[in-house]
């Protein structure tokens, strides 16, 4: 199967569940196997979801291959201070990039990155960022992403 015969289309409330599946599927293919937390991370997404996708903070894209959805991707646009390189007030996050195992290397997930990369251009963002698992580093690579200076501190 080629990325031609797979549609991607915005996704909408109704696509909520789905979201949700491919979001605990990518952290459990993360190691993240605790269940109890997994769930609690879906149901308080999912109340998440409902209010930043109807105000449109968060948007997502889907890839389905008939009537299965086989991937999906995100970007969650924040407030955030203008810089001396973007002189708007927001920020663009891809998060949530993910492909089922069986439609893994063919061409999908580029797919669905390019149209969010180009939807961020259509609204006029500077940069627009991501945090990089081992498998998707590749991938963000080949589309121009480079490495930034973020660092982290784990508070619990």
């Amino acid at each position: 199967m080629s990325p031609e015969n797979i549609l991607i289309r915005s996704a909408s409330l109704a696509d909520i569940p789905e979201i949700l599946r491919q979001r605990r599927r990518m952290y459990e293919g993360m190691h993240y196997n605790d269940s109890r937390t997994l769930d609690a991370m879906a149901s308080l997404s999912s109340a998440y979801l409902k209010t930043a996708m109807a105000d449109g903070c968060f948007r997502a894209w889907l890839a389905a291959d008939a009537d299965r959805v086989v991937a999906g991707g995100a970007v969650v646009i924040s407030p955030w201070p203008a810089h001396p390189y973007d002189l708007e007030c927001r920020r663009a996050t891809i998060l949530n990039v993910y492909t089922d195992p069986e439609y893994r290397r063919r061409g999908i997930a580029r797919t669905l990155m390019q149209t969010i990369i180009a939807w961020c251009q259509r609204e006029g963002f500077a940069r627009v960022t991501l945090h990089a698992s081992d498998d998707g580093r590749h991938l963000y690579e080949s589309l121009g992403f480079e490495p930034s200076n973020e660092m982290r501190l784990t508070l619990r």
